[in-house]
């Protein structure tokens, strides 16, 4: 079955020449703003040729042929994260409250954690993926934006049926799927897409998704999403989990302009790049059955790492609840973390890496910090900074680190040694 056929099953003719049509056309670019570093007001001023998305606050639409914002320093140093606008809306339609416990189960490259941080400063947020190389660039990722509220695991929760069961009050579960919403971003996932495909991630899906149900506290709510296409991925799954489990229920998703809602689920909704400007994504929410009861908040001390990392706490001003050491690093939270079996690959802020007999603060640290207190650099100064190049600057200051900014944004940390801006800007931004 080809994949116009395969439309067929709750798609007319007419849409399905009109979403044809549409992919072969140019795909959209969108952005959400870091507003810890950058107002809505003033990012217009600077690019006046953006585009406000018309209800989600801080997105923007954006010609990538006038503004190749991926290649700036302002991506790499977190003013914003480039996104699809069809996926914003799983996060918005989640829609978290304050001390929520959340867990985006798949979440690497990591935009739909990011926009719940930047939604809500005040939830704890665990973010999963299982491929260890894909949570490495999920952690990269938040790292830029300097958000201290997200905790990065690799863990597979379809190997361990019990834990963490009934532990999270909201869940997004993004799962793997064929891609057909993203044929106009990558040739490969067109050229890779098939029927055969569609059904085994079909049953992957519906794994994981009875899964994510489990892992949901009574009351609590879930988003079930795909980048596809395919009623077998999206409507199939939804039905038969329905049928199957007697403890969930659908929440009808709100209206919004550029929706597609099938008669065979009308609660859930379709964004079709023809109706809606994005690349497209499926939507649904559950409810899990019961009231929700709130986790109290618990605060208990390591002793022992802060006794061991005092002084570092000291000099850097830390004030957090939690620490932890990661692979020489040390990590700062307000949040505490559920289960030590399970593998960190970050936990909240990176605030340094500790060696022998010193330690670096991390490029992380510098991006959460205010920029009020940072050494400012001039154009000029700020384009050989992130070349990789030191700096020769004459200041009334002790030989330490320092965060360096540019229009008061952090860029990163030197070290300073007699009027001497030695470069700590990650080899890997440098252009």
């Amino acid at each position: 079955m080809n994949f116009i056929e395969h439309l067929e099953k709750y798609l007319s003719k007419e849409i399905i020449n009109d979403l044809i049509k549409e992919l072969e056309k140019e795909r959209t670019s969108s952005l959400i703003l870091n507003t810890n570093k950058i107002s809505s007001e003033d990012f217009i001023k600077e690019f006046p040729n953006v585009q406000k998305h018309p209800f989600l606050k801080n997105v923007f639409y954006f010609d990538k042929n006038i503004y190749q914002f991926g290649k700036s320093y302002l991506f790499d140093n977190g003013v914003f994260y480039i996104m699809d606008a069809s996926s914003m809306l799983v996060s918005e339609f989640l829609n978290p409250n304050d001390n929520d416990l959340i867990l985006d189960m798949c979440a690497a490259p990591g935009g739909k954690s990011i926009y719940l941080s930047l939604k809500n400063k005040n939830i704890n947020l665990i973010s999963n993926d299982i491929s260890y190389p894909r949570a490495l660039t999920l952690s990269s990722n938040v790292e830029k934006l300097g958000l201290d509220n997200i905790t990065v695991i690799n863990y597979d929760f379809l190997k361990d049926s019990n834990i963490l069961n009934n532990t999270f009050d909201k869940i997004i579960l993004d799962a793997p799927c064929s891609g057909s919403a993203m044929f106009r971003k990558m040739d490969e996932m067109k050229e890779d897409w098939s029927y055969e495909k569609v059904l085994s991630l079909s049953s992957i899906q519906y794994n994981l998704l009875n899964r994510a149900i489990d892992l949901l506290k009574d009351g609590g709510e879930l988003i079930y999403s795909t980048c596809s296409f395919s009623f077998e991925e999206n409507e199939e799954n939804i039905l038969k989990i329905l049928k199957e489990r007697n403890d969930i229920f659908l929440i009808e998703l709100p209206h919004i302009d550029g929706e597609y809602r099938s008669k065979e689920l009308h609660d859930a909704i379709h964004l079709f790049p023809m109706f809606y400007k994005g690349e497209g994504q499926f939507i649904a929410k559950i409810k899990k059955n019961g009231i929700l009861l709130k986790n109290k908040t618990k605060i208990t001390e390591n002793k022992n790492i802060l006794n061991k990392y005092k002084n570092i706490i000291s000099t850097l001003n830390l004030n957090f609840k939690f620490y932890k050491e990661i692979k020489n690093h040390l990590y700062a939270s307000n949040y505490d973390f559920l289960n030590e079996k399970i593998p960190l690959i970050r936990y909240g802020i990176d605030v340094c890496e500790i060696k022998k007999d010193y330690f670096i603060p991390s490029f992380n640290f510098a991006h959460y910090l205010p920029p009020y207190s940072s050494i400012s650099l001039n154009e000029n100064e700020m384009k050989k900074y992130i070349k990789g190049e030191s700096l020769n600057k004459n200041l009334n200051l002790k030989d330490g680190y320092y965060v360096v900014s540019f229009n008061n944004i952090n860029l990163g940390y030197v070290k300073y040694v007699k009027g001497i801006l030695k470069n700590l800007y990650p080899k890997g931004l440098r252009h």
